[in-house]
């Protein structure tokens, strides 16, 4: 039987609001407020501790990895390009965009803040070995995709610069590789799901949601045509064909 829900569980603030938030708070009730936000961190933390464990008796560790594991393995690609979309942003001094990479740094702070209780160095080494795994798996995908991208916005603007298109088709690699992340996740939930026998939620951090909006933000007035979007879903399919076949390696040794 699946338990009801009899209490409500307050979210925590992001890092970012949570500070703004405190500015405004009398100091002799900050502290308290400090504490409250503390507890609530930790009450959702030890949820998702509990979850994972349960899960973890129920399913082979195949199907653990294939749902856990290789989605962060690709967001960790996700954010190595939401970094270069910023260092390009610099590059080019858009000033218009200093507001979203501020937003994007905060978020990429409470996603590691999130994750922090659940995994340590080596763990964190092992996604981003196997990140580059992957990334060398699908390069024909990604070349392919840039290149058709790189025409499409060529031809919409045809007297914009070399380095603008290049900024433009950083945005647009990061977006499609949140794309296929999300429909990754919901495959392998789907599946989770049925041997469960009940539903177990989103295991995408609001974070990775929130960057793939703020990301296409940083697009502006030079979208893509149309029918370039129409072409993106291919692209995402062909992505997440990809992950659901991806051979990654289990120690240093064998990443090496």
């Amino acid at each position: 039987m699946i338990p009801l829900v009899t209490s409500y569980q307050p979210a925590p603030m992001s890092s970012e609001l949570f500070d703004d938030f405190k500015k405004h708070l009398p100091k002799e009730v900050r502290k308290q407020v400090e504490a409250r936000q503390a507890k609530i961190i930790e009450s959702q933390n030890e949820r998702e501790r509990e979850r994972e464990l349960k899960l973890s008796e129920i399913l082979d560790s195949e199907t653990m990895m294939r749902f856990a594991y290789v989605p962060f393995v690709i967001a960790t690609l996700a954010w190595d390009y939401a970094d270069s979309i910023l260092n390009m942003a610099a590059y080019l001094r858009i000033q218009e965009v200093k507001k979203l990479c501020r937003s994007v740094k905060e978020l990429k702070k409470d996603y590691d803040y999130l994750r922090a209780p659940y995994i340590d160095q080596a763990h964190q080494e092992s996604e981003e070995n196997n990140m580059y795994i992957f990334e060398d798996g699908v390069n024909d995908v990604f070349n392919l995709y840039l290149a058709n991208i790189g025409f499409d916005i060529k031809s919409e603007y045809p007297d914009l610069d070399n380095e603008y298109v290049t900024y433009l088709k950083a945005i647009y690699q990061c977006h499609i590789v949140l794309k296929s992340i999300f429909r990754y996740a919901q495959i392998q939930t789907d599946k989770v799901e049925k041997i469960v026998g009940h539903k177990i939620g989103d295991i995408i951090p609001t974070q990775l949601r929130r960057l793939d909006t703020l990301v296409m933000a940083f697009v502006g007035d030079k979208p893509v045509s149309k029918k370039f979007e129409k072409q993106q879903e291919t692209y995402a399919e062909t992505l997440v064909n990809r992950m659901c076949l991806i051979e990654l390696c289990e120690n240093e040794d064998e990443c090496k």
